[in-house]
């Protein structure tokens, strides 16, 4: 996990380093293969491969590049593919990490319980929520190695990262609201850049292709 800290802002970025190495190989992969085309000459063909390599570009901006969680004076954001999310630090019951980090929000006023939110960019791997299932107080745990249990640095160690970062932002949270944080009821909006980025593309393809 890959994060940026703004202490004079109180600004925190937390993103996949996986996401981030993959759209860097993407971009080197992707300027490789228009170089390529470029010196090959134009043509149908050549046409269709630029506006190919486009769209993946677009997908993977999109699915890659611009997920993230942002955590800053006023609340925590969501940045997933094509939805943004915005809750108040008064409005954050919790944030904990299951399969994915998610941030359960306050209930509104004459609701029975408040909506969850997922992070796209902070993902826990099914290895870790297997760990974290078998860890539960009461649960026996299973044996491991020569037939000792894992001592707590070692779980320490097995925590994922998108459970560090949950934490992280837990704690921020509680901290916030003892601080008498403002709330209100979740944000959300479409990201039409992100929309456009990859859809675009993507329909200029097939039709280029189909004709």
């Amino acid at each position: 996990m890959s994060s940026q800290q703004d202490l004079a802002g109180g600004r925190e970025v937390f993103r996949g380093t996986g996401s981030l190495v993959l759209w860097w190989f993407w971009v080197a992969v992707a300027a490789a293969t228009l170089i390529d085309v470029a010196v090959q000459g134009g043509g149908h063909a050549a046409v269709v491969t630029a506006l190919l390599v486009a769209a993946i570009t677009g997908a993977m901006y999109g699915c890659a590049l611009r997920p993230r969680v942002v955590a800053d004076a006023e609340g925590i954001r969501l940045e997933n593919p094509v939805r943004a999310y915005r809750v108040r630090w008064g409005a954050v019951e919790k944030v904990d990490a299951v399969n994915a980090l998610r941030v359960h929000c306050v209930a509104a006023p004459g609701a029975s319980k408040g909506r969850i939110l997922h992070s796209w960019a902070v993902q826990s791997s099914p290895r870790a929520a297997r760990a974290r299932l078998r860890a539960r107080p009461g649960k026996p745990q299973r044996a491991t190695g020569y037939g000792r249990h894992p001592a707590p640095a070692e779980e320490t160690t097995r925590r994922s990262s998108a459970e560090s970062t949950a934490q992280q932002l837990d704690e921020r949270a509680r901290r916030e609201r003892a601080a008498g944080a403002a709330g209100g009821q979740p944000e959300a909006r479409w990201v039409w850049a992100s929309i456009a980025a990859m859809a675009v593309p993507l329909v200029a393809l097939i039709a280029v292709a189909l004709t």
